[in-house]
């Protein structure tokens, strides 16, 4: 068996929020006992609406913020209780392409500086040999090479993107954390970039966290998808899996609504009632409780835990062991 690039074991995040001079600060869980093994070459994506807490997750596995408790295992080394200059070590194996390239950038820097400046900070290359391989990975997310003292607004967006991309890569990662890499792209030239991905993993032998709420996105690009929900992993599994017969309330509620190329294909649309639970206030026992369809008591009074369910892990106290997604209400609808 394969060793894993990265292992997360019950990470955790917790953050104080002052609410008001004479008022007690807050507590919110942004992430709670996530869990995962990422092997070599293989993409984790990671989904769910906005608060779910996939980004603090991202920033969590690329070390911009400690753990607040658990592990996390880059080749097999315990970073999250690391010294500084463990993590420092450590933090060239893991690099991560923000969602809005523009805002990524220095618009003060040209992008040969940008991209060469990991290698400035991490390595003690010469300005030759720095040089040598910005215009390398230039080259390789496709820009050329007098590309390579201009300035960010010179660019489109999916340049950006491509710049952002090759700044990550030039340290040649093991890892690659992407948020929302695309979202913020026009429809063709997301594919471009998807494809450079695609490509670019295939010769550079780097693993992907692809944090995404694009579900067709998702679909194209992932190994294993983890859906997160209030903080919590509520399924995760191989990709095919989760997206040919979801298990998980939730994650079934989230297929349901993804477009679908086919003008004339019938699909069942479920509706889920209700808003985000408030992290200030969770509710008791599953946190999908108050917007579940198939919500009984114990749901409302006990936490399911991630338990292997029909070829995948699910935390749902209703979804049955058995290969086809849990029956619930529907409401048919054209998509």
């Amino acid at each position: 068996m394969t060793a894993p690039v990265m292992e997360a074991v019950e990470l955790t995040q917790t953050y104080e929020v002052a609410r008001g001079f004479l008022s007690a600060p807050a507590s919110v869980k942004a992430v709670s006992g996530i869990s995962f093994r990422l092997a070599p070459r293989a993409t984790l994506a990671v989904v769910g609406e906005s608060g779910s807490g996939k980004s603090t997750l991202a920033r969590m596995l690329t070390m911009i913020e400690p753990p607040g408790s658990g592990a996390l295992f880059i080749n097999g080394a315990d970073v999250a209780e690391a010294d500084a200059a463990t993590r420092r070590r450590y933090r060239g194996e893991v690099q991560m392409v923000f969602q809005n390239p523009y805002g990524s950038l220095n618009p003060r820097q040209t992008i040969g500086a940008a991209i060469e400046e990991p290698l400035l900070v991490n390595t003690s290359l010469s300005s030759a040999e720095r040089r040598r391989q910005a215009l390398e990975m230039m080259t390789r997310v496709g820009l050329r090479a007098e590309h390579h003292a201009r300035y960010p607004h010179m660019f489109s967006g999916g340049q950006r993107q491509r710049i952002a991309i090759a700044r990550a890569l030039v340290l040649r990662p093991k890892i690659l954390v992407l948020d929302e890499p695309v979202s913020a792209l026009d429809v063709s030239v997301r594919a471009q970039v998807l494809n450079l991905l695609v490509e670019l993993q295939e010769s550079l032998d780097v693993a992907y966290v692809f944090v995404s709420h694009d579900l067709g996105v998702v679909r194209h690009m992932a190994d294993d998808v983890m859906v997160m929900y209030l903080g919590r992993a509520v399924e995760r599994g191989p990709r095919d899996a989760i997206f040919d017969a979801p298990k998980h309330p939730y994650t079934r509620a989230l297929m349901s609504a993804t477009p679908i190329a086919d003008p004339g294909a019938r699909r069942e649309r479920i509706v889920l009632e209700g808003e985000l639970p408030s992290p200030f206030n969770p509710p008791s026992g599953c946190p999908f409780n108050p917007r579940c369809p198939l919500v009984m008591e114990r749901c409302r009074a006990e936490m399911p835990p991630l338990e292997r369910k029909g070829g995948r892990l699910v935390a749902c106290w209703a979804a049955q062991d058995t290969p086809g997604p849990t029956p619930m209400q529907r409401q048919p609808a054209f998509a």
